[in-house]
C-alpha cells in the first residue's frame, strides 16, 4: 500500500504533490483502478517548506568521499595527536595523516564515483535529527531507519518539531559554511519555496 500526497489542480483532477507520489503513479499502468482513502493534509505549505529546506541542504552538500568512516578518521586523528604529544613535529604528522587518509580513500573507492541521492540524503537527515526506529539484526548489529514524515503519520506540532530538528542538523553540518546566520538560511529556503510555487 502506498501513501500519496495529491493536490487538486482543477475541478476533477488530482496531481502528484511530491516527487514520491509522481514516481509511484508513473509505475501504475493507465486504466488501472486505485482504491483510495482520502484525508485532507494539514498545512501543505509547511510540508513544501520542509522539502525546500531538504533540497537546499542537498544542493549545498558536496560528497567528500565516504570511503573512510568518521570513526576511522577520529581514531587515526587521536593516534596522530598522541604521536605529536610524544615526538612533536605537528605539521609533518598532520600532513602525513591527511595524505594517508586521502590515499586510503582513493584505494577503497577503486575508481568508483560518489553519487548523490536525494532519498538517501532525506533519510540521513531524518535519522540524524533523531526521528528513526532502531532494529537489532541477527548478527547483533543495530540499524536505524528513518521514520515516515508523512502528514498522515504525525500531528502538525510533531511535524514542526521534525522540521526544526532537521534544520539544526543541516545547519550544523552543511549550511553554516554558506550562510552567515540561521535566519539567512531560512530566508533562502523560503525564497526557493516561492520560486518553486
Amino acid at each position: 500500500m502506498a501513501q500519496l500526497q495529491l493536490i487538486k489542480t482543477s475541478k476533477n483532477t488530482l496531481t502528484p504533490a511530491t516527487p514520491e507520489a509522481s514516481d509511484f503513479l508513473q509505475r501504475v499502468k493507465i486504466g488501472v483502478w486505485l482504491n483510495c482513502n482520502v484525508t485532507q493534509a494539514r498545512n501543505y505549505l509547511f510540508h513544501k517548506r520542509f522539502f525546500a529546506l531538504l533540497n537546499m541542504g542537498f544542493e549545498y552538500w558536496t560528497p567528500a568521499g565516504g570511503t573512510i568512516s568518521p570513526s576511522e578518521k577520529q581514531y587515526l586523528h587521536l593516534y596522530i595527536r598522541y604521536l605529536i604529544s610524544i615526538v612533536g613535529n605537528e605539521e609533518t604528522l598532520l600532513e602525513t595523516e591527511a595524505a594517508f587518509t586521502e590515499r586510503a580513500a582513493l584505494r577503497r573507492a577503486d575508481g568508483h564515483a560518489v553519487v548523490k541521492s536525494f532519498e538517501a540524503f532525506r533519510k540521513w537527515a531524518t535519522v540524524e535529527a533523531g526521528f528513526y526506529d532502531e532494529f537489532v539484526l541477527p548478527d547483533n548489529t543495530r540499524r536505524r531507519e528513518a521514520r515516515s514524515i508523512s502528514f498522515a503519520n504525525m500531528s502538525e506540532a510533531e511535524f514542526h518539531e521534525v522540521y526544526k530538528a532537521v534544520f539544526n542538523v543541516l545547519w550544523n553540518t552543511i549550511l553554516f559554511r554558506s550562510f552567515a546566520t540561521e535566519q539567512e538560511a531560512e530566508n533562502v529556503a523560503m525564497q526557493l519555496l516561492e520560486y518553486a510555487a
